[in-house]
């Protein structure tokens, strides 16, 4: 009966009459959820949001993730949450922008009824400085020479503005100008009169509500304290 040497080994180091082991199973390596939050604006993280929620509402994704941790009800919470938050500041935003629009226009139409009721307490009080603070005004210096009657606007010019029916009228500024007048008038029609278009502090001014790709002709006066000047030359001018 023939006998095995019970030591020999394979070249593997595993004995011939030794079972041969099962190789291991590798382990699973469990994948990341891919958020990079902190690099998103709040739009593009509210998009993420309702993606996430329309996936998890299918029955594919219930029947995956049937127990949420927030639960559905605390996750719209925040969700509904910062919705809010955005289009808040998305309207108030708009109402700053419009606000900001709106406030040199403000300034110079009660600018212009300011210098009138001054006007006006100076010919009440008769121009006595003890008078005059009576109306909540001060008295201002002593006046030098008064300046006289104005001269006409030069070098009024009109071009296209940045939006559709807006034209922007200048001139070269008149010292001891309180008010520039300016009006406006359709070019290519007969019989058209001139209509007020702007009283203004400032030589040059943007002028609204114009009808696009309309010839518009413009003129402009000064106002101080001899009262208003001549008027200028037209400056002709087709609405965008």
């Amino acid at each position: 009966m023939a006998r095995f040497d019970q030591q020999a080994r394979f070249d593997s180091a595993v004995r011939f009459d030794q079972a041969t082991p099962t190789p291991a199973t590798p382990r699973y390596r469990m994948a990341k959820v891919k958020l990079d939050l902190n690099t998103q604006k709040p739009l593009e993280v509210l998009a993420a949001s309702s993606t996430h929620i329309a996936a998890m509402a299918t029955p594919e994704g219930t029947a995956t993730f049937p127990t949420p941790d927030p639960s559905v009800a605390d996750f719209l919470i925040t969700h509904n949450g910062l919705s809010t938050a955005i289009n808040l500041v998305s309207s108030l935003e708009g109402q700053l922008s419009a606000a900001r629009s709106a406030l040199p226009v403000a300034v110079d139409e009660h600018m212009v009824n300011m210098r009138s009721r001054a006007a006006y307490v100076e010919d009440e009080s008769g121009g006595d400085p003890a008078k005059i603070p009576l109306s909540g005004f001060a008295v201002a210096g002593t006046p030098g020479t008064p300046i006289g009657p104005l001269p006409r606007p030069e070098n009024v010019r009109a071009s296209m503005g940045q939006f559709p029916g807006v034209i922007r009228v200048s001139c070269d500024p008149i010292k001891g100008t309180q008010t520039y007048v300016t009006e406006c008038r359709l070019h290519d029609e007969p019989n058209q009169t001139w209509q007020q278009a702007k009283l203004s502090t400032k030589s040059r001014n943007d002028i609204t509500g114009l009808i696009s790709g309309k010839n518009y002709a413009y003129r402009m006066a000064a106002i101080g304290a001899a009262g208003q000047s001549p008027w200028s030359d037209e400056a002709v001018c087709m609405a965008p």
